[in-house]
């Protein structure tokens, strides 16, 4: 009998784990019988849990937590019948809403420590005003939007959902979509306005009349389509596949942090908006100052020519590490889930900023970055943790590295 397989069995049934931290997607992290990582779904660090295993690995396991012997204090109710279905969309319903934050602080802490960036506590923000979700992207059973069981292909069709913005949610629960298999529903919850993206076929939609309809293969084939958004004080269009943040309390939760930090730095001259979308960034901090914007999506860069249209603000379509770099007293860099990364950070700091504001989705790359930054010479002056996608284990972080 193989190695595996004899893993395999012994991890068959539930077996109590006392749960020591929290992994870098909220899982909470254990140690097996045999000291291999286990790493559980729905546990929070102190607790004593019963589990079901639902991969095993030579290194490490996933499991789900089908009992709690010892909860700790953090832990609530899980008030969502869906996310108790499966649903995989807000995966920390489990801990009281003044915790959260504090948790994925302490997933960012722990991916820093990792690669022996030591730093002092962040600044908490939460959002003000926040509506929900505007961007939603949802399976399709039986010709109903629905969400992913986390880890598997099964849809929960929703009959509530008020994680999501409520222009949002009726379109996910009346829209009917018989013969797609995905759809994508963005709305502008400060304008109204509203459409949905539709895989395979949008034969027989129904949705409601002022919801703008289109086929995922019309957009593959040129077709355009947007709507608009209100965020940080300004009005910004938005095409189908151009990425903007979730909500707009969000986008302003980040563009004051952002501006502040710059205000309290104030390095003075022209800016870079590095992985730029729809010029977000540019358009607000850097609104008084010149600004060359660099984005590689062909359909974000003609919004932000549009959004951008009457500051002085040169747009340049190309990836930021293939960008010829420019002199910039400051840069401002959102980049994706990956990060920057050695290529993207060689490239900006090219630039031979004061001062490059980091904006990380991603604990685990922005923790890598800020080393890349440590190691050119930039020191870490402050940091915001950003509660931008509350119920989850996502989290934002905005950085002011300093040159030295």
């Amino acid at each position: 009998m193989s190695e595996a397989i004899r893993v395999e069995r012994r991890y068959r049934f539930g077996v109590e784990l006392r749960v020591t931290a929290t992994a870098r997607d909220g899982a909470g992290v254990a140690r097996g019988p045999d000291g291999r990582v286990v790493f559980i779904d729905g546990a929070l660090p102190g607790e004593t849990v019963v589990v079901e295993f639902s991969h095993v690995d030579r290194r490490w396991s996933r499991a789900k937590v089908v009992h709690v012997v010892e909860a700790v204090s953090d832990r609530v109710p899980v008030s969502c019948a869906h996310q108790l279905e499966g649903c995989g969309g807000c995966d920390l319903l489990h801990v009281a809403k003044a915790a959260q934050l504090r948790l994925k602080t302490s997933m960012v802490i722990d991916q820093l420590t990792r690669v022996s960036v030591d730093v002092s506590a962040p600044a908490l923000r939460s959002l003000d005003n926040d509506g929900g979700r505007t961007t939603v992207r949802a399976a399709v059973h039986d010709g109903r939007a629905g969400f992913r069981v986390r880890s598997s292909h099964d849809v929960v069709v929703p009959d509530d959902c008020d994680a999501v913005d409520p222009l949002a949610e009726e379109i996910l629960l009346e829209g009917r979509f018989p013969h797609a298999d995905s759809v994508t529903i963005r709305v502008g919850a400060r304008t109204g306005e509203r459409l949905v993206v539709v895989g395979k076929s949008t034969t027989d939609v129904s949705v409601p009349d002022d919801v703008r309809v289109i086929g995922a293969d019309d957009l593959a084939k040129g077709r355009r389509a947007w709507i608009h958004e209100e965020a940080a004080g300004r009005t910004w269009r938005v095409s189908a596949r151009s990425f903007f943040q979730n909500r707009p309390a969000g986008a302003d939760a980040l563009v004051d942090e952002v501006a502040e930090m710059v205000g309290l730095l104030c390095p003075d001259g022209p800016m870079v908006d590095a992985y730029a979308g729809v010029g977000l960034f540019a358009g607000t901090v850097g609104r008084d100052r010149s600004v060359t914007a660099v984005e590689r999506s062909r359909d974000s860069v003609a919004d932000a020519r549009i959004n951008l249209s009457d500051d002085d603000a040169k747009v340049v379509r190309v990836g930021v590490e293939r960008w010829r770099p420019s002199p910039a007293s400051l840069v401002v860099a959102d980049p994706a889930r990956e990060g920057l990364g050695r290529p993207g950070v060689r490239t900006l700091v090219q630039c031979r900023p004061e001062v490059l504001v980091l904006v990380s989705c991603n604990p685990s790359s922005f923790a890598k970055d800020a080393k890349f930054l440590l190691e050119e010479g930039f020191r870490l002056d402050r940091w915001t943790v950003v509660d931008i996608f509350p119920r989850t284990s996502h989290v934002e972080t905005v950085a002011a590295f300093v040159a030295a």
